[in-house]
């Protein structure tokens, strides 16, 4: 089969899991003999290239600066961006070009953050079946995150459907959807989204999570302070904040906390704010090194992370994991004592506490361990993405051939109206 993904980013230029993901399921793919390529876009427009048996379209981005440098620019010229991401002809047209190009038999869709939701009906006017990938809120939330003034969202805001507009129309040229969770899942499907989608074309597959190298994990000293371990991006949508004052309410003794990640501001107000506490800043860590160096990871984002890849990761090295109870995170740690409500810092001190007091308990948190370590495993996943596939494409309607058209060369945006 001759396999397209489409992405706003690819590796080595990534924001987060969802270019590792695509990263992955396409290499395992092409491992497995198919024919594979990955259209995105990038700083620079480039030739196609060979990547890790992987065919690479780099676009460019057509936008007024590049999404990496996101943190360095104002609020004027964030709006721009945005604006500029929702009617983005020359990455449309870019696109539209790759795909001709490769001449692929089905396209899978993963985060358009990125990029022009007009994609969709661009793909479909040149008669490709599309599955798409929900990674993220970004068909309805402004910052594809469902949070807001640190606090998480019940539904879309006004912004949020006006932006969301363009979307709604465009998302009904998918022909198969995959969720990387049953919970993101269901708020697509609750707010009017891919409902044309039939439900044996609805999957929800977890992300490919490659195997590291062995654990190396040094056994428990009796008596040894608990190592508390925070993996990621510091700042308040991830609970970091909450896990802070969650820390001020535990034992002065038997604990410590070690934090690998960056914040977009800096580290110091935070390292202020832990002042006092057992807590050391890492600043960047190896994933494997930092999981096998601590005894329970914690994670405890406010907003509903759709899968939560450090849970993944920590339970294949035999970390267990305190999380908080929404989203992707809930369902892979599953109901019980190591879950917590979202931004609750006294339900987390207390969840926290309990193992301090008996760290014997630690054993017990990986009680799931083993099922989501099968349910990442690349070949898995990769198998389950090929699975879906076939059903899109024996699904499928006859359409358009892929050719060049007058009509599939430029596809308008008011393609996507009823």
């Amino acid at each position: 089969m001759r396999i397209l993904h489409l992405s706003s980013l690819y590796p080595p230029e990534q924001v987060g899991g969802a270019e590792l993901m695509v990263e992955t399921l396409a290499r395992n793919q092409a491992g497995l003999g198919h024919d594979v390529a990955v259209v995105c876009a990038a700083r620079a427009q480039g030739e196609p290239v060979l990547q890790d048996g992987v065919t690479v379209y780099r676009t460019g981005h057509g936008t007024p600066f590049h999404i990496l440098d996101w943190p360095e620019r104002g609020r004027l010229d964030r709006l721009r961006y945005k604006l500029a991401a929702q009617w983005n002809r020359p990455t449309l047209d870019r696109m539209a070009a790759a795909v001709r190009n490769f001449e692929p038999d089905l396209v899978n869709t993963h985060s358009i953050s990125e990029l022009p939701p007009a994609l969709w009906p661009m793909l479909r006017q040149l008669g490709l079946p599309i599955v798409h990938t929900l990674h993220d809120f970004t068909s309805l939330c402004t910052n594809g995150a469902m949070v807001r003034d640190g606090r998480p969202c019940d539904g879309q805001h006004l912004k949020c459907r006006l932006y969301g507009g363009i979307h709604r129309r465009c998302q009904r040229a998918v022909t198969a959807l995959a969720a990387v969770g049953s919970d993101i899942l269901e708020r697509h499907l609750d707010a009017g989204f891919f409902t044309d989608v039939p439900p044996a074309l609805r999957r929800v597959i977890w992300n490919p999570i490659p195997p590291g190298l062995p654990p190396a994990r040094r056994p428990r000293v009796p008596g040894a302070p608990v190592r508390f371990g925070y993996l990621g991006r510091i700042e308040a949508a991830k609970g970091f904040d909450t896990l802070l004052e969650a820390c001020r309410s535990l034992p002065r003794a038997g604990w410590n906390l070690s934090v690998a990640g960056r914040a977009v501001d800096g580290l110091d107000r935070y390292r202020a704010r832990a002042e006092g506490l057992p807590a050391t800043f890492l600043g960047y860590a190896e994933r494997d090194a930092f999981l096998d160096g601590i005894d329970c990871l914690v994670v405890p984002p406010i907003w509903p992370e759709p899968f939560g890849r450090t849970v993944a990761e920590a339970y294949g090295r035999g970390v267990p994991v305190i999380g908080t109870a929404s989203g992707g995170i809930g369902e892979q740690v599953g109901p019980g004592p190591w879950l917590v409500p979202p931004g609750d810092a006294p339900a987390l001190a207390a969840a926290m506490a309990r193992i301090v007091a008996e760290p014997a308990r630690l054993a017990e948190g990986l009680a799931r361990a083993a099922r989501i370590r099968a349910g990442t495993d690349p070949v898995v996943v990769a198998a389950a993405y090929l699975a879906l596939y076939a059903a899109t494409r024996d699904a499928a309607r006859p359409e358009l051939p892929l050719e060049l058209s007058a009509r599939a060369e430029r596809p308008h945006l008011s393609e996507c109206r009823p």
